[in-house]
């Protein structure tokens, strides 16, 4: 795989954590007062390190070195962090009300 292609493989998981993202501030937005004081700070969490990783994900693709290993392993580990939180923090809303796939795009 070239630098390209992982990049564009990246953007489009990027896009697809954003999207989630939308969804638990839907569903955070819909909680009382106190349980949403206890969900967005997760989700505050969860939009830095996305927003790292885009940022990373947008530097590799501008500057397409020629050696890009040492980068691909930082975003792939980045990567795993940021998929593990998002996972985390589906665990901690109403598993009856959030369905991840159904409720993405909407």
């Amino acid at each position: 795989m070239d630098v390209k292609d992982y990049c564009k493989a990246m953007l489009a998981e990027v896009t697809a954590w954003k999207q989630k993202l939308e969804t638990m501030k839907k569903v955070a937005d819909t909680y009382d007062s106190a349980e949403k004081e206890k969900t967005l700070p997760l989700i505050e969490q969860i939009e830095k390190e996305v927003a790292a990783a885009q940022a990373r994900v947008d530097q590799l693709e501008n500057e397409c070195p020629a050696d890009w290993s040492p980068v691909k392993n930082e975003l792939d580990n980045l990567f795993g962090t940021v998929g593990n939180s998002i996972d985390r923090a589906w665990r901690d809303f109403d598993p009856g009300y959030v369905d991840v796939e159904r409720n993405v795009g909407d």
